[in-house]
């Protein structure tokens, strides 16, 4: 089963950290740090204007400049476009709110377009929502891109059963990679989070304010406690939706992940039991019968005309589709009984769906950027078979899910440029920062939300009940906290439960 640790939040309709089996690969020769002060310094000496332009009712766009390299300033830079829908009441105004949807590699600018249908009243009328596209994202120039379609790769089994699978695994990673380089090689050493996070207070200039409020989702709170390290003087306010665990390397984090997969899938077979999921085996359960689908499609995938046939990868990065929140689970189901009588096209619609769906081939770059800005995270280098040695340990953890995350990390393992060095974090902000967790969160689980709590320092925990990743917007208790710091800055309990 493989799931790719996209951390996207799901919020909008339009709309990841290496051990050897001692555990410790990823802890040898890292390049974690705190802020050196001469970062700051290299930031603050760059300034960029915005010339806004009307771009729709109610909404402004423009860009602003960015070198590649903050120390170098000559080696060429990133135009990254920005979206602003102001605040509804001018009496009610307190600033901006800076909004990041996630990913890595979430292209932003929709969070201001559809404002209205996100946020609550309450933060549309206090603040000016406004996104933008980190570097290399979206409709960023340069932007990253990859590959033209995910099928080459990303249809192979993912868990090889013998050395011509794995060779298969290991030339795939290696082409994917390839293909990176060869198309985006100009920018790779140079969209890390870091790099992005010290954007952020670009924008805050060109902004003209002298301090500013952030709303980061999943991937987001990352960038955000990156830049709240960074920059803690300029933080108003920030709220981080389904928090990621900064204190784990990349496959630490990707193993704390495949944990949260598992967790999910087991909580949606308990469910199927319940619901007598139709392609639960008759006098059998839904644990049983999802095992023999499983045998059977890796052993015969079911064709698809003109596209890979549904192989075992697919299959699971489908289930991984459908595991970001309750409200999918129907619709894998359903795709998981069509599969019984032989028809993949349901898991393949989930997969294409992963990737941003297929006309042609997958188009969108947002998980070609997911795969560059994560491998330039990584804090140190390894070698596949460091990465294949994971397979007892991610099967120890994630028993039916577990195998597939060597797939997204092999691509990693592949990686020419230098691991970056990332900011250790910890905020020193005035007010407290709010990090907000779910009991059913797959991608970012609670366990790992707790310790962004604790690395910052000064920070407090919402927890919600609900089963899905991200939950302002659909969680009501959270939704008014959350609004209520961010209007008022009200401090509240360190840990408020739903």
């Amino acid at each position: 089963m493989s799931n790719l640790a996209k951390w996207f939040t799901p919020t909008i309709p339009i709309i990841a950290l290496v051990v050897a089996c001692t555990g410790d690969t990823d802890r040898s020769n890292e390049t974690s740090t705190t802020v050196p002060p001469d970062r700051v310094d290299a930031v603050r000496a760059w300034s960029s204007d915005i010339d806004w332009t009307d771009c729709g009712v109610a909404l402004e766009c423009g860009t602003f400049e960015v070198p590649f390299d903050y120390g170098d300033p000559n080696r060429g830079t990133f135009v990254l476009p920005v979206t602003r829908r102001p605040a509804t009441s001018d009496e009610s105004r307190i600033g901006s709110l800076l909004v990041n949807p996630g990913g890595p590699g979430g292209a932003a600018l929709s969070y201001a377009e559809y404002a209205d249908s996100i946020f609550g009243s309450a933060i549309l009328d206090s603040f000016d929502i406004v996104a933008w596209d980190p570097r290399g994202v979206g409709t960023s120039r340069p932007a990253i891109d990859c590959v033209d379609t995910m099928d080459d790769y990303f249809a192979l089994d993912p868990s090889p059963d013998d050395d011509a699978e794995r060779n298969a695994l290991i030339e795939g990673a290696g082409d994917f990679a390839d293909s990176c380089r060869e198309r985006s090689g100009d920018i790779l050493e140079h969209v890390g989070t870091a790099d992005a996070a010290s954007d952020i207070d670009v924008l805050r200039r060109a902004l003209g304010e002298e301090t500013i409020s952030f709303m980061g989702f999943s991937y987001g709170t990352q960038l955000g406690a990156t830049w709240a390290t960074l920059f803690p003087d300029t933080v108003r306010a920030a709220v981080f939706d389904a928090a990621v665990d900064p204190t784990l390397g990349y496959v630490d984090g990707l193993v704390l992940q495949a944990g949260g997969f598992e967790r999910s899938f087991d909580t949606f077979l308990d469910w199927c039991d319940l619901q007598e999921c139709s392609f639960i085996d008759p006098g059998s359960d839904a644990r049983r019968s999802f095992d023999r689908l499983a045998d059977a499609i890796d052993a015969n995938p079911p064709s698809n005309p003109g596209r890979p046939s549904t192989t075992e990868g697919i299959m699971s990065i489908g289930i991984s589709q459908s595991l970001y929140g309750d409200y999918s689970w129907p619709r894998l189901a359903d795709a998981l009984d069509a599969a019984k009588s032989g028809d993949g096209a349901g898991l393949l619609e989930l997969y294409d769906a992963y990737f941003g769906g297929y006309d042609g081939g997958h188009r969108s770059d947002m998980l070609d950027a997911y795969f560059v800005i994560t491998c330039a995270d990584r804090r140190s280098s390894f070698e596949p078979d460091d990465i294949l040695a994971q397979s007892g340990r991610l099967g120890t953890v994630a028993p039916r899910l577990g195998q597939g995350w060597t797939q997204e990390m092999l691509i990693c393992s592949q990686w020419t440029t230098p691991p970056s060095r990332s900011i250790e974090v910890a905020a020193a902000t005035s007010s407290r920062i709010v990090v907000v967790g779910s009991l059913g969160d797959a991608a970012t689980p609670l366990a790992g939300t707790r310790n962004m709590v604790t690395a910052l320092g000064n920070a407090r925990l919402i927890v919600s009940p609900l089963e899905q990743h991200t939950t302002y917007g659909s969680d009501s208790c959270v939704t008014a906290a959350v609004e209520e710091y961010l209007v008022e800055l009200i401090d509240g309990p360190d840990e408020l439960v739903c």
